[in-house]
């Protein structure tokens, strides 16, 4: 995954360009380091998203939990907080256990502290753009009373994305999980999403594409704009489980 982040424009101006400088570029590109075979990609309604190369959390843990218990032991539960799923800086998407989920790790360089925000997202909600480019999707995340907008480049070979993109197809729900540096606490929610089936049918053809050699570059050279066509508001509806539990049988 690579991430953009940026000072925001006015509200006005989201629907077009936004003008405002850069603050900081990092690439999170994970790579199928262990050799894990590819495996079919998962569907999203009657199409099928590419093979899956890169294992996902799920796959990780799956793996984990079968060497740790002898075969034949039967289903084991694994249970998994969110906040364990944290990286400082970055958004990182998942669909864990069936629950497509957006984890965020604020920084005092993108936001002072969590004061205010709970209140800003539970009032206001929040909004995702899933814009398609040639091999990757770029989510851009506007949380309410914050001045950067958070862009992801996800690539369609990663199990992560895949399993984040079949959750929120299904349901039009996605489970959103904001912690911070300066605080120990995790605001963790529900929320409806609207129109995201929409958004992911219409780029379905260009975005599962081969991805591109360099994620980072080609999410910084097309991350100057905002498309209206592909904004999905995020309406709180309740509170999120703090962890994950799902079964994988041994």
């Amino acid at each position: 995954m690579a991430w953009w982040r940026r000072t925001k424009k006015a509200a006005a101006g989201r629907g077009g360009g936004r003008g405002a400088a850069p603050v900081g570029l990092s690439v999170f590109d994970r790579t199928a380091g262990d050799g894990a075979p590819a495996r079919p990609g998962l569907r999203l309604g009657a199409r099928q998203l590419p093979p899956i190369t890169i294992p996902s959390l799920t796959d990780r843990v799956a793996a984990q939990t079968r060497a740790s218990h002898p075969k034949g032991t039967g289903p084991v539960q694994a249970v998994v907080p969110h906040n364990v799923c944290v990286e400082d800086g970055s958004v990182t998407f998942m669909g864990l256990g069936g629950r497509a989920a957006i984890v965020v790790g604020l920084t005092p360089r993108l936001r002072p502290d969590l004061y205010g925000l709970g209140e800003a997202v539970q009032d206001e909600g929040a909004l995702l753009h899933l814009d398609a480019h040639p091999g990757f999707l770029r989510a851009s995340l506007l949380l309410p009373d914050t001045e950067v907008d958070l862009d992801t480049g996800l690539r369609p070979d990663q199990g992560d994305i895949q399993e984040f993109l079949h959750a929120a197809y299904a349901s039009e729900t996605v489970e959103l999980h904001i912690q911070h540096t300066t605080h120990d606490r995790l605001l963790p929610y529900v929320c409806s999403a609207p129109g995201l089936r929409r958004a992911v049918d219409a780029g379905f053809a260009e975005f599962t594409q081969p991805p591109p050699d360099d994620l980072a570059a080609a999410v910084a050279a097309v991350n100057h704009t905002l498309n209206p066509a592909v904004r999905v508001p995020l309406h709180v509806t309740g509170k999120a489980a703090l962890a994950v539990v799902f079964d994988v049988e041994v």
